[in-house]
């Protein structure tokens, strides 16, 4: 345990320097996330064919499969990142890639419901009409 005396010495030295310890966070950049973080999850509804593999590797239980006319089982993820511990391990179960955790961090929300990740679901003969008219 440290002396009073080299607390309070350090606390002077550190009152009068000039540097900021923080940021203004969201008005000037922070941190830059390292190479390999996991984030939050991105989806690719088109890959997916509805394997059940994610909900079954996910730990805290936080993938539920709804229905989908998408998929090939009738089934497609919706994750709840309010529940999710970032483990990784349902990226690492996807084995058509249509799961994978991002670099993005910012994840604060103003209520449970924008936590849950739901993808845009469309029929894939919808989605080829789109691109052709956009």
């Amino acid at each position: 345990m440290p002396r009073p005396g080299v607390i309070i010495c350090e606390a002077l030295r550190n009152a009068f320097k000039k540097k900021k310890a923080t940021i203004d966070y969201p008005f000037q950049e922070g941190v830059k996330p390292k190479k390999g973080l996991r984030g939050a999850h991105y989806f690719i509804l088109e890959k997916c064919t509805g394997c059940r593999a994610c909900e079954r590797a996910c730990p805290p239980m936080c993938i539920e499969m709804v229905p989908s006319e998408v998929t090939k089982t009738g089934k497609r993820p919706v994750i709840n990142l309010g529940e999710c511990i970032f483990c990784g391990l349902c990226e690492e179960a996807c084995r058509y890639d249509a799961l994978f955790l991002t670099d993005y961090i910012e994840l604060s929300a103003f209520g449970r419901d924008e936590m849950i990740i739901y993808s845009k679901e469309t029929k894939p003969s919808e989605s080829k009409e789109q691109q052709e008219e956009g």
